[in-house]
């Protein structure tokens, strides 16, 4: 164990080891014994401390110091730069695939309305060339009904196929029906039972053909107002048919 003396501790630097953490646990123990001893001792430690720590303080505003600080703070403002930048194009590539997504949708859904559309178009005209070759068929007959005595302006056109029974029926005037009534047409004869061929509810096309069921042997046929609460009948048009 080293014992110091005044001079030694002053002169031989073990102040400035001291404050630096350098000597022993004895070591350190002699250098407080001296301080408590000696006043002058004590205040040279507390100069010597103030010193360094005002040569450490110092250090830290150096101009080194100071640029390595400011490059660490560019990387990091840098580096947060980036990330903001390369969230925000994530960002405008989604609401492009977004737009684009909508987009495609949207024609996809026009395409269908219009396939639909032609659909209905081309089912529409298959129809009507179906219903004009039935009705210039030679095997077509053509019935017209005439209104009662209480409706004579009343007319319509039965077209009916001799061979198949098939039939349809296009209106060339009836009344307007009264509320809550609905036509029907009859097939009448002797020796059968009269045989429901179709029922017309309100509005009343002038422009369309109605089929009804086929039917090949009857000897008249009937248009009825009938009420569909009540099912009171009246009738409006009526012909017999020639065989």
């Amino acid at each position: 164990m080293v014992v110091l003396t005044k001079k030694e501790l002053i002169e031989g630097g073990w102040i400035e080891k001291y404050i630096l953490g350098l000597t022993s646990e004895s070591e350190c123990a002699d250098v407080e014994r001296l301080a408590n001893i000696y006043p002058e001792v004590q205040a040279e430690i507390n100069r010597s401390r103030s010193m360094i720590c005002g040569n450490f303080n110092r250090n830290l505003t150096q101009p080194a110091l100071r640029h390595s600080l400011l490059t660490k703070r560019r990387v990091l403002y840098g580096s947060a730069m980036a990330v903001i930048f390369l969230l925000s194009g994530l960002a405008f590539l989604y609401k492009a695939h977004c737009t684009l997504q909508d987009h495609y949708n949207q024609q996809a859904q026009r395409l269908a309305e219009d396939e639909a559309q032609l659909l209905k178009v081309s089912s529409f005209s298959k129809k009507g060339s179906e219903q004009t070759a039935f009705l210039h068929a030679p095997q077509t007959k053509r019935i017209k009904l005439k209104g009662c005595s209480y409706t004579p302006d009343a007319e319509v056109m039965v077209y009916q196929c001799r061979m198949t029974g098939r039939m349809m029926m296009s209106i060339i005037d009836l009344p307007e029906l009264k509320q809550g009534q609905h036509y029907e047409v009859w097939a009448q004869s002797p020796e059968q039972k009269d045989r429901l061929l179709g029922m017309i509810d309100a509005p009343i096309r002038f422009d369309s053909m109605y089929v009804l069921d086929s039917a090949l042997h009857f000897q008249a046929l009937q248009i009825a107002a009938v009420n569909s609460q009540t099912k009171e009948s009246e009738p409006i048009c009526m012909d017999a048919v020639s065989k």
